[in-house]
């Protein structure tokens, strides 16, 4: 299945893309998706997940427009075509 990574920040740094096509296995999760990332850019370990494997506390995942910790976190399951962000928190005032 196919879905598109919007990536923001230091994602898109490690990434190297803005927008990019990740071809996953059906039934692919958001933890196994930034597992997936982690390889190829070790810069973003403990960043993306955290020790016990969930999303980590630095950054916001979201699926569909849905914060992915009110979903069901990094076991979150992915469908084709779904639009998966991934950026740094937004702070200030």
């Amino acid at each position: 299945m196919n879905v598109e990574l919007r990536c923001f920040g230091p994602v898109r740094e490690a990434v190297g893309a803005k927008v990019a096509d990740r071809e996953l296995a059906e039934g692919a999760t958001v933890g196994e998706l930034l597992t997936e990332l982690v390889e190829e850019a070790p810069d973003l370990e403990g960043t993306l997940l955290d020790g016990s494997g969930e999303v980590g506390d630095s950054i916001n995942v979201t699926v569909e427009g849905r914060n992915v910790r009110q979903l069901d976190g990094a076991a979150t399951t992915l469908t084709d075509g779904d639009v998966v962000r991934i950026a740094p928190p937004v702070v200030g005032g």
